[in-house]
């Protein structure tokens, strides 16, 4: 249902009783229009107006124009006029049927001419019908059969006059701006003829809703696939930073390479120190690392520790090899080579002692200089470490630098081989330059530990301990103030079984013979 506010465009200037007449045009000429479609009502609020349309005038009225009237106009001056009940119309058959009027009835605007009054009796616009006077209506006119006396002659009735603003029907006040506007519902006339429209009475009936679930559960909404990698802005940021921090790093290292420290400023205040102060001055000590060793020329450094001496079982054994025991020896160095003819040689003009008797005027054979020493007694090579500021190494320390820590029979390993050391198998029957068989090193580097030339020890000879053998001897009588002393090595003439790293030979102490050298050792400084 509509309510009709004040910008409504349903409103008019003109109150209810206060009809103005419109002039219209004569309609163009052609079949009379129907009459009998249905139009919407025209609904203040609660309170509703039929659009009434007469059929046709009643007999013997003169047609005329019909305007709308302004509901919501306020006229004080004009008198307000109760609705009136009208009888009902007389049967079809005391009164002529209604017949178009000659000039047809116009289609007007259903706001501007409710009864389809023709155009020709319109009056002109400037022209206002008054209202009759009170308590009357005029006997003929456009209004007679719906205001005035009935055509059966029965008087009207006039029924109470409402209140200028009710209420509507269901109690619901009208707003104020409407409730404002004074007017008065027009009630339909008793006994007229049946409006013609659609009159709207009730809002359609909708199906209710069903209630919302407010306790559903909706399915959540996906979530942006999210974006993996690690965007521009941070990777360049990243490679920018990298650059810059490369550069400073190289910058610094230049610097403190390369640029030279500035020099101090000089105070004048003497700096707050134990002299300043007359104090004795006070010794910090502070830690010395102690300098790496400087290895000697020519000689190779054994580490100390414990090694296995002798062998029990394997090729070539002696029973003066046995048992095999171990020992514990100090840091040392060890000749990488024996003594040569050249070392000896400035021994000799260093200290005026006697040359070796193969050697003619004091001076070694031509072209040997490189080859070992030999023909020298235990004493000369003694003589000899003691002015090179070294000692003969002793039977142990010759063996754990010939095989390391794993004993082997030869320095390179336990299998011979005659091109890896001057023994009698390789057919030489000389002695020959030191350090010619590369190959035959042992595992700390030193060489020619097996052939060439026998070699004296600081060891005399004796058996090892748990030794079940006879003691050493000689098939000759020693000579006074002489002792057995161990060789050890093997020489260019000897088999290969008295080559090996553990065969243990002796000899007299003053005993020389051109198969018979040396090497020295010396011991390292503590660490």
């Amino acid at each position: 249902m509509r309510s009709v506010g004040p910008d409504d465009p349903g409103r008019t200037n003109v109150s209810l009783p206060s009809l103005e007449m419109q002039p219209e045009s004569a309609p163009p000429p052609g079949p009379a229009p129907d009459n009998s479609h249905h139009g919407d009502g025209f609904i203040l609020g609660d309170i509703s107006s039929p659009n009434l349309r007469l059929d046709a005038p009643p007999p013997g009225a003169t047609a005329g124009p019909e305007s709308l009237p302004d509901l919501f106009a306020t006229n004080i001056s004009t008198p307000q006029f109760p609705p009136t009940l009208i009888s009902p119309p007389p049967p079809p058959s005391a009164s002529p049927p209604l017949s178009p009027p000659a000039g047809g009835f116009s289609v007007p605007d259903p706001l501007a001419t409710k009864t389809g009054t023709p155009a020709a009796s319109l009056p002109t616009p400037q022209t206002l019908v008054p209202p009759p006077p009170a308590g009357s209506f005029p006997a003929s006119g456009p209004l007679t059969n719906r205001t005035g006396t009935p055509a059966g002659g029965t008087p009207a009735v006039t029924p109470p006059t409402p209140p200028l603003n009710p209420t509507p029907p269901g109690g619901v006040p009208l707003p104020p701006d409407v409730a404002a506007t004074p007017f008065r519902p027009v009630e339909p006339l008793v006994g007229a003829p049946r409006p013609m429209g659609r009159q709207i009475t009730e809002m359609p009936v909708l199906p209710p809703k069903p209630p919302a679930d407010l306790f559903a559960q909706t399915a959540p909404a996906a979530a942006p696939p999210r974006r993996t990698g690690f965007p521009l802005w941070l990777v360049v940021g990243l490679s920018v930073g990298a650059i810059v921090a490369l550069i400073g790093i190289v910058a610094a290292i230049a610097y403190f390479q390369w640029a030279a420290p500035s020099a101090p400023v000089a105070s004048d205040t003497p700096a707050d120190t134990p002299a300043t102060r007359g104090e004795p001055p006070t010794q910090t000590e502070s830690p010395v690392t102690p300098p790496k060793p400087v290895i000697p020329e020519n000689m190779i450094a054994i580490p100390g520790g414990e090694y296995l001496i002798g062998r029990n079982s394997g090729d070539f054994l002696d029973p003066y090899e046995k048992p095999q025991h171990t020992v514990t020896l100090r840091p040392f160095y060890i000749d990488r080579t024996e003594v040569t003819n050249a070392d000896y040689q400035k021994f000799i003009e260093a200290t005026g002692h006697p040359a070796p008797a193969s050697w003619v005027g004091a001076r070694f054979e031509a072209g040997k200089e490189l080859f070992p020493v030999t023909g020298v007694t235990l004493s000369d090579a003694e003589a000899y470490a003691r002015w090179a500021g070294k000692r003969l190494p002793t039977e142990e320390e010759w063996e754990a630098a010939a095989h390391g820590r794993t004993p082997t029979i030869f320095p390179w390993g336990n299998a011979f081989d005659p091109s890896r050391a001057n023994v009698k198998a390789s057919g030489l029957g000389v002695p020959v330059r030191v350090g010619t068989y590369p190959a035959g090193a042992s595992p700390f580097g030193v060489l020619d530990m097996t052939g060439n030339v026998w070699e004296w020890t600081a060891s005399e000879a004796r058996l090892y301990p748990g030794s079940t053998e006879k003691p050493p001897s000689w098939d000759k009588p020693l000579n006074p103030g002489t002792r057995l002393q161990i060789i050890r090595g093997g020489a260019f003439t000897e088999d290969t079984r008295r080559c090996t790293v553990t065969y243990r030979n002796w000899v007299p102490s003053d005993f020389k013979a051109r198969e018979l050298g040396f090497r020295c050792a010396q011991d390292q400084p503590p660490q």
